[in-house]
């Protein structure tokens, strides 16, 4: 009887987790709601100046599709993982996201600038399905460990995942 307690506590905990609510001013009750996560395949897109960021870069991608749901990730260049979500609300509006990366250690980049983490605020909509990802593109973000991504929404932490790299 203990077991399956304990098995059915981890599902409840699972579901009630993997979906947070809050109650914004301006959008009024938003749900946030991982979809899918792991390693990724993507088709490379328009690319915007990102000045806090190691490459100095951050690129919109044409299309993302999670290839393999894993939370380890071999460090090669070109690896590309994240999370898919959708944030629900009554109504279908533009919302500001925060997105931030930790990395497991000072990043420096050809410059030698050092970075512990980014974050900048992207803008996606509500009731439509979303993703957000990094990609191994430099060899200075070939990092093993720990890289921990959290997404805001109003200066609220909404979902927070690990991706270990090795």
């Amino acid at each position: 009887m203990k077991i399956i307690y304990t098995v059915l506590s981890f599902f409840i905990l699972q579901a009630v987790f993997s979906q947070t609510n809050i109650k914004s001013k301006v959008y009024g009750n938003l749900e946030f709601k991982e979809l899918d996560y792991g390693q990724a395949k993507v088709q490379g897109g328009k690319d915007d100046e990102l000045s806090n960021s190691p490459t100095g870069t951050h690129q919109w991608l044409e299309d993302f599709s999670i290839i393999k749901k894993t939370d380890s990730i071999k460090a090669v260049k070109k690896a590309n993982f994240g999370v898919v979500y959708i944030v629900t609300a009554k109504d279908t509006a533009d919302i500001n996201i925060d997105i931030e990366w930790i990395y497991p250690e000072k990043m420096v980049n050809n410059k030698g600038e050092k970075f512990k983490n980014i974050k900048y605020t992207t803008k996606r909509p509500t009731n439509i399905v979303s993703a957000s990802s990094y990609s191994l593109d430099e060899p200075y973000e070939l990092m093993k460990g720990n890289w921990v991504m959290n997404i805001f929404i109003e200066n609220k932490r909404v979902y927070s995942k690990t991706f270990v790299l090795y």
